[in-house]
């Protein structure tokens, strides 16, 4: 066989495990850290917003949510950076193609809040897994409520799942959206019985919380993308409430788990997904229009 019939091969094989994306998709999960011709911050490997380009164009997606690396910290200059390089469709015909959650300590500076929303952040993360608390648990209601009154920033909380009646009182409160990251974040345990999952199906009949399907890897057994706990897990999430979820890459990757020996394919998380939602136009609600709802995105224009 030639190297060019070998090719061919390598992209018929690609082309049949793609999943078929609206005009418009959303990449509701995107983590730059670095900026081309700057060292990266904390030395964590170089993840600029080219490369992004790259996975866009791979892929077929058109919009983005930034998120801030937790190793980031509160330090956002790259984030801000990225918001820029990333504000314009891939194909340069669409603006307004990206958002950002950014990270602020507890009583940050109503300056500082109002300079990151006239950059065009437009949500806040608050990083609450073990050993990486961005604010203390008995500081987190007056933190995310004080910064909705400033900003009326929509909140991504990341924590583990399992332990989400013990604070759903709280959340059920807030008085903004609130988007779960990585399935719900069910690290301890993905059962459907556990008070946990109970409780993320009542809140999310309150209709304020969202589910972000993105980086199953992180709360798999050994980072297995094909962990029948995490299938079903995804299959009862969008079974419960498509309307609710929104989908990710999870770029490039951050939360892979170190014992694995290599990165996921785009692909192969595409394909994943493609799996757990087999409706077509179930998929493209999550991929599209729920993000547009969530996220403010207008809707797309473009003929489907």
């Amino acid at each position: 066989m030639s190297f060019e019939a070998f090719l061919g091969e390598l992209r018929a094989d690609a082309n049949e495990r793609r999943v078929p994306l609206p005009p418009g998709t959303v990449d509701c999960d995107v983590r730059i850290t670095s900026i081309s011709g700057k060292a990266s911050p904390k030395d964590l490997p170089e993840h600029p917003p080219e490369a992004y380009r790259e996975t866009q164009d791979e892929l077929g997606l058109s919009r983005v949510v930034l998120i801030q690396p937790d190793e980031l910290g509160f330090d956002n200059s790259t984030l801000l950076s990225s918001l820029g390089a990333l504000a314009g469709a891939p194909d340069g015909l669409v603006e307004d193609c990206a958002r950002a959650f950014c990270m602020v300590r507890p009583g940050v500076d109503a300056a500082e809040l109002e300079d990151l929303a006239a950059e065009g952040v437009t949500g806040m993360r608050v990083g609450m897994l073990r050993h990486r608390e961005s604010c203390p648990w008995d500081e987190i209601d007056r933190h995310v409520r004080r910064v909705h009154d400033l900003t009326g920033w929509d909140v991504e909380l990341a924590m583990d799942g399992s332990d989400l009646h013990e604070i759903a009182q709280t959340i059920r409160a807030w008085p903004c959206n609130i988007i779960l990251p990585e399935l719900g974040g069910f690290r301890f345990s993905r059962s459907l019985m556990q008070p946990g999952f109970r409780a993320l199906r009542h809140l999310i009949d309150r209709g304020r919380v969202w589910v972000k399907l993105a980086a199953p890897y992180a709360i798999a057994k050994e980072g297995q993308l094909d962990d029948p706990e995490v299938i079903e897990l995804a299959d009862a999430l969008v079974d419960w409430a498509p309307e609710r979820m929104v989908w990710g890459s999870a770029w490039p990757h951050l939360n892979w788990p170190r014992e694995a020996d290599s990165l996921p394919e785009n692909l192969g998380l595409m394909e994943s997904f493609g799996a757990w939602v087999s409706d077509g136009e179930v998929r493209d609600r999550i991929f599209c229009e729920n993000p547009e709802v969530l996220y403010g995105f207008k809707a797309w224009l473009v003929a489907k």
